[in-house]
């Protein structure tokens, strides 16, 4: 599946740019939201005995539910190349906040993280790792069938893989906005169609699900801060250079068009989509003879 999967496409390199300055900022509510949803939705998940990649919306605070969650096992973290905050510092200060809110409690083991380019393969041997998790990811990347194909070849047979990704009602409300501001704006994929991706790359039997969020704001721009934040735009039509004021007061007028009367506050819907599948064992070749029909013919005649 190539980049056209998307009407508009990503550019890898505009998403490494924006993770390496979210990274830096404060943990977004709705990331640990959504990493929560997801831990509690594995619960039922029972992978091999293997290690973990986690390839998502990577911040080390949001990291530690799905150690404990998988707790014992070695990660691999993934991050877009142009991150050079120490991920690792970061993680022992959340490790130690979370020590101090449950004294006792043995602390996940750190990940190593490894700066890789969005689109390069991971750098791991076919069929050696237990679990992919992958929060926020797919709806991102340029090409979310070949990342597809690259989790399945890492998986270990009857290893497995959970992610999540934004569905096509997210940020609804901030079309007019994009159009305002002569941008486009990203296209979402239906739950179906990563469902049959993941059939086409050769996963097993993917069980899709989705719900929607709204989130309310008092402010236009504590919203565009937060999607900002959540997904930019990293769309290879993105326009560079400054927008004139009153462009940008034409598209603020958009978003306060949305303030509910009643509560006063703007809305962002976020939908939601997860999805889990399996790598299934080959199917080993049992032994065939080969017997020619002349052959069975001649056995007959000869009774």
């Amino acid at each position: 599946m190539s980049s056209q999967f998307w009407k508009i496409p990503r550019s890898n390199t505009a998403l490494a740019q924006q993770w390496s300055r979210r990274l830096a900022k404060p943990l977004p509510f709705i990331l640990e939201e959504v990493n929560q949803r997801m831990v509690n939705r594995a619960q039922i998940m029972r992978p091999v005995e293997g290690g973990v990649v986690h390839q998502g919306w990577l911040h080390p605070a949001a990291l530690m539910n799905v150690k404990n969650l998988f707790v014992g096992r070695e990660f691999a973290v993934f991050a877009p190349k142009a991150i050079h905050v120490p991920v690792e510092q970061l993680e022992q200060a959340a490790a130690s906040f979370l020590a101090k809110l449950w004294p006792g409690r043995a602390a996940p083991k750190p990940a190593s993280t490894i700066a890789l380019p969005t689109n390069s393969p991971l750098p791991l041997p076919s069929e050696s790792q237990a679990m992919i998790w992958s929060p926020l990811w797919l709806h991102a990347v340029a090409d979310p069938g070949q990342c597809l194909a690259e989790w399945l070849r890492v998986l270990k047979p009857e290893g497995g893989v959970f992610f999540s990704c934004f569905g096509p009602d997210t940020a609804r409300e901030l079309q007019s906005f994009a159009q305002a501001m002569g941008e486009s704006f990203p296209d979402f994929a239906d739950m179906h169609d990563l469902g049959d991706l993941m059939s086409k790359q050769g996963f097993s039997d993917p069980v899709m699900e989705m719900e929607k969020l709204t989130l309310t704001y008092s402010s236009p721009a504590k919203l565009l801060e937060d999607w900002r934040a959540l997904c930019g735009n990293h769309l290879e039509t993105r326009k560079q250079g400054l927008r004139t004021s009153r462009q940008f007061s034409e598209a603020i007028l958009c978003l306060e068009r949305l303030r509910d009367p009643e509560t006063g506050r703007i809305p962002l819907t976020l939908e939601l989509v997860y999805g889990h599948a399996w790598k299934v064992k080959r199917k080993t070749k049992t032994d065939v003879a080969t017997v020619k029909i002349s052959d069975i013919k001649g056995r007959k005649g000869s009774k």
